[in-house]
């Protein structure tokens, strides 16, 4: 979907998403995608997660907040970075944005995103969510890489 630009496929991922996700989705009060800094969105036209989480909002009739967080800075494509240097590049670059924490204060919150590598970035949403005062922060992702999955990612794309 992600680098082939084919956002066609995010409605069979949304299905299966429900499918193994149905007991995240049923504890879940508001969904947030993983967002993607302004640059990276421009290029791509899609945030590839806030497709996922749109399908899964619409399909379940779960609270969407797409906008709830937000890249503050952009970081170099990840792909091919290891775990530590993941984690230091994503380091203090997403946030909650200041006019939606009221939003988030008390949710049971699902952070939706297309893939899970090192979990680096779902650990700095869920450290903002619940700072924010998310009362719980879960993850559902599309797909789990495994180590050298990436080493095909097409470049520079993330």
């Amino acid at each position: 979907m992600k680098y082939a630009d084919r956002t066609e496929n995010a409605h069979i991922l949304v299905q299966e998403m429900s499918r193994a996700g149905s007991v995240l989705l049923d504890q879940a009060t508001l969904l947030i995608p993983v967002p993607m800094h302004r640059t990276k969105l421009w290029r791509r036209r899609y945030n590839q997660a806030a497709l996922l989480a749109h399908g899964l909002s619409r399909r379940r009739g779960i609270k969407l907040l797409a906008d709830g967080l937000m890249r503050q800075q952009a970081t170099r494509p990840l792909a091919r970075l290891s775990a530590s240097e993941r984690q230091t590049e994503i380091a203090g670059t997403i946030i909650v944005r200041a006019e939606r924490e009221k939003q988030i204060e008390g949710q049971a919150v699902l952070l939706v995103d297309d893939v899970l590598t090192t979990g680096a970035t779902a650990s700095v949403c869920t450290g903002a969510l619940l700072k924010a005062g998310a009362l719980s922060v879960d993850i559902l992702v599309a797909a789990r890489t495994c180590k050298g999955d990436e080493q095909d990612v097409p470049y520079p794309e993330e």
